[in-house]
């Protein structure tokens, strides 16, 4: 029996079966360098994980002229550390590259910015201009949120700055980061991106991309809107309005009768402030777009506008790892009771929907987005009978459709309606309606 790798390929480590074009390599090389660093590891299938190792020639080949290779290739040039690893008997090659203190760095021969790479989950693609300038940014230690906005500071509410730091006087904001020097007169002061999504009632009308859109689907395709809104307002109330909306509509469409969450939305609403928070507070303001959340009849997505910020990474979450891309966005948000401690939101969120037996969230990270799926099933306990996995989907709800039973247990149409007629038999269940508005619920 082959060994199979323990960790998945992620923002911080890549597999080889075998020793592909050095370019190739040398891609990914910089897109961890450009990132937090990370591991190739020759020899290891990247679609099994299974280890098969690697033959004496590829062995010789990387250590006699990789080292070399990347070095003259790149700029600034990398140097990485090769060593061997072996897994019963059978040896891997690790290419280990640290995260760069100089970036971008990107490949000599393809140029500024068609030679800058990056990591999207677990793959190796050309970095667009908002990133080359975010790695710009990083390497001078200022971050997009404490950006000047070509506003007066009169758009900032005084009710708002009152409340949270009394008095309001422009030495103090600009010490947090609300407002900023103009760059060519010292006493002229203009808003921060972060003074304005907190401080002002309409930060849209200066950040456009500071709004959600709240949608309700009927079905499971997303083809048919029942109901959409565009929230807007400072962050607090952004985070507010957008929770007590989708709170109503849960509450209306997904009635519950288990004893655990009698009375509560199918999806804790602490996981679900905490999502949608997070998804305000850590996206990227400098890509178009709004944070997106939309309901359908078997799941709830949460879309947000950037991909995980520094350390983060599909393998670490909710271990309490921590980055801020949005820094003091984040610290004003403490301030307004909106986030308690950094780096528990991701763990609140698993912990809550484990505790009230849901299905584990998913999170699916790509280039310049991260989403955060709920789904509306209870979390599989090693049912040891399709009957229990299905009676559980009925604690959860309280009307089911074929279709989502034939998605729940993986099976066919006939076998859906066959399980849930032997239901119907034991007097477990209950069928209304005719055709397709046939809807199955407990007794």
């Amino acid at each position: 029996m082959s060994y199979i790798y323990s960790e998945r390929e992620s923002k911080s480590l890549e597999f080889k079966s075998q020793i592909p074009d050095f370019l190739k390599l040398i891609k990914t090389c910089v897109a961890f360098a450009n990132g937090i660093g990370g591991k190739i590891i020759i020899g290891v299938d990247d679609k099994t994980r299974s280890v098969i190792g690697v033959d004496d020639k590829a062995r010789n080949r990387i250590y006699d002229e990789f080292p070399n290779s990347v070095y003259d290739a790149t700029s600034p040039s990398l140097l990485v550390e090769i060593y061997e690893k072996s897994f019963e008997g059978l040896s891997v090659i690790i290419i280990e590259v640290p995260s760069s203190i100089k970036k971008p760095v990107f490949i000599k021969g393809e140029g500024m910015p068609k030679g800058v790479y990056l990591r999207a989950g677990s793959n190796t693609r050309r970095a667009n201009s908002e990133y080359i300038t975010e790695l710009m940014r990083e390497n001078q230690r200022t971050y997009f949120d404490e950006e000047a906005v070509q506003a007066g500071i009169d758009i900032l509410s005084r009710d708002l700055l009152q409340a949270i730091f009394g008095k309001v006087d422009s030495p103090r904001l600009v010490a947090e980061k609300i407002l900023t020097p103009s760059n060519t007169n010292t006493k002229k002061y203009y808003p921060t991106i972060a003074g304005v999504l907190t401080f002002c009632e309409t930060p849209h009308v200066y950040i456009p991309e500071a709004t959600i859109i709240c949608t309700r689907f009927r079905g499971i395709e997303g083809r048919d809107i029942i109901q959409s809104e565009e929230i807007q307002g400072c962050l607090e109330k952004q985070i507010t309005n957008s929770f007590q909306l989708v709170r109503s509509w849960l509450i209306r469409n997904y009635q519950l009768t288990g004893v655990k969450l009698q009375g509560k939305t199918i999806i804790p609403e602490i996981a679900l402030r905490e999502a949608i928070a997070n998804a305000l507070l850590h996206r990227k303001y400098s890509i178009p777009g709004s944070v997106k959340i939309a309901l359908y009849d078997d799941r709830l997505e949460i879309f947000s506008p950037g991909n995980f910020p520094g350390l983060v990474d599909l393998s670490n979450l909710g271990d309490g790892t921590t980055y801020l891309r949005n820094p003091h966005l984040a610290r004003i948000a403490r301030r307004f009771g909106i986030i308690e401690k950094l780096g528990t939101g991701i763990k609140l969120i698993l912990e809550s929907c484990k505790k009230s037996d849901l299905k584990r969230p998913e999170f699916i990270e790509s280039a310049d987005s991260v989403k955060i799926i709920f789904y509306f099933q209870p979390e599989e306990k090693n049912f040891s009978l399709d009957e229990d996995k299905l009676l559980a989907l009925f604690t959860m709800r309280e009307e089911v459709k074929l279709d989502e039973v034939q998605t729940y247990l993986s099976v066919s149409r006939n076998t859906a309606t066959r399980k849930l007629n032997l239901l119907i038999k034991d007097k477990k269940i209950k069928r209304t309606g005719k055709g397709p508005a046939v809807r199955y619920s407990k007794v």
